[in-house]
């Protein structure tokens, strides 16, 4: 279905319409740059692919670098809603347990093209200033609910607050995701990430 929307001045921020349409265009363009590059992205064919005119993405969006830092940071809720959602509920968060979530998203990262654009090293410098500028906020107010105040009782080490987790969380998922897991197996990688990564911030 077409955006009915054709009005040239900058479309006003913070209504129901406005969220849902800029969403659609997020997911249209994290869509397009999995199947084709994100080098390879152009705002034509983002319109095309919505339905719209070009004018009227840039009602949304005032160039590629800000709906990148848009994509990329739907992209990096869908890491930490993932590793969450695997790992929280009434039982107690376990490192093994953690260590597979976090093994999971990795293995991610590495085979599925939507991941791409975060593992794309021209993205580097944009991912690390969303995670200190904006991500590390938002995510350590989730984490919380599951690491401290869940009903089996605080997971997280003491000393260790949730913006410090939440920064060593992300950047060593990207980091393997990047570099690799050390061991030959499945069991052999989670092992690892249960000693190296979750026994750093865990209980």
């Amino acid at each position: 279905m077409a955006l009915a929307l054709s009005n040239p001045r900058k479309a006003k921020a913070g209504t129901q319409a406005y969220a849902e349409v800029s969403r659609r265009i997020v997911d249209a363009a994290i869509e397009l740059m999995a199947e084709r590059g994100a080098d390879q992205f152009r705002f034509e064919t983002l319109a095309d692919h919505v339905g719209c005119s070009r004018a009227t993405i840039y009602r949304y969006f005032d160039s590629k670098q800000e709906l990148m830092t848009e994509v990329m940071m739907t992209l990096m809720h869908e890491i930490t809603d993932e590793v969450i959602e695997k790992t929280a509920g009434t039982r107690k968060v376990t490192r093994a347990r953690f260590a597979e979530a976090l093994h999971g998203i990795i293995t991610d990262l590495q085979h599925n093209r939507r991941y791409a654009i975060v593992m794309d090293v021209r993205n580097v410098e944009t991912f690390a200033r969303l995670s200190h500028e904006r991500f590390s906020a938002i995510t350590s107010t989730m984490l919380k609910t599951f690491m401290t105040d869940s009903p089996s009782g605080r997971v997280l080490k003491e000393g260790i607050r949730i913006p410090e987790a939440v920064h060593w969380l992300i950047h060593q998922i990207v980091s393997y995701g990047f570099f690799g897991l050390q061991g030959a197996t499945d069991k052999e990688q989670r092992d690892y990430l249960n000693k190296m990564v979750a026994a750093v911030i865990l209980e």
